[in-house]
């Protein structure tokens, strides 16, 4: 049996064509939907009371130690390559507003040890933030994360107001103007 060339590669060309076209426009879409907006619905089903986690020195924290505060709060590990490369600008956004009225919650969500995070902020010069740890890892089950990073918004009386799944530029100007609205609202 003798199977012409011709038609078959058309047929792969063609076939090739129409797999590229769906991928772009699914790109496209998918990057709409991720730069439209920084924060998206906070998740109603999280119970953000119960994440505890401890600093370099040992002492155990709950988010409700720092109500009061808007507060950023990053879940993330340090084998986790997105969480890597967002951290620098977690860190600068720390320095540039961070103050008695705001704070980024870093919070390493795995069974390392401490000091392993410690390393990881030396090596990736990270001077800002400070270093907050859940080895218990039940932090992300509390968040409802979807996976890491998983980045969360609250406000000063200590409600989630927004989230955001992945990687972000969290320095950009979009960024630091919700949270400095935030940070008026507390005043009131």
């Amino acid at each position: 049996m003798h199977i012409s060339k011709k038609p078959l590669l058309i047929g792969l060309i063609f076939i090739s064509f129409l797999v590229f076209l769906f991928f772009i426009s699914f790109e496209s879409k998918k990057n709409n939907i991720n730069h439209d907006k920084v924060f998206f619905e906070p998740n109603k089903e999280a119970n953000l009371s119960e994440i505890n986690f401890y600093d370099i020195e040992g002492n155990q924290f709950f988010l409700e130690n720092f109500k009061g505060k808007v507060l950023l709060i990053n879940l993330w590990a340090t084998w986790c390559l997105p969480c890597k490369i967002e951290m620098p600008a977690l860190d600068r956004l720390q320095k540039f507003i961070g103050d008695e009225k705001f704070e980024v919650i870093a919070i390493a969500v795995e069974k390392t040890n401490i000091l392993k995070i410690q390393e990881f902020y030396e090596e990736i010069d990270i001077e800002n933030l400070k270093i907050y740890h859940d080895s218990s890892t039940k932090s992300g089950l509390y968040s409802k994360a979807k996976g890491l990073p998983l980045t969360i918004l609250m406000d000063h009386e200590g409600r989630e107001v927004g989230r955001r799944d992945g990687p972000w530029e969290w320095d950009d100007n979009r960024v630091i103007e919700i949270i400095e609205s935030y940070k008026q609202l507390s005043i009131n």
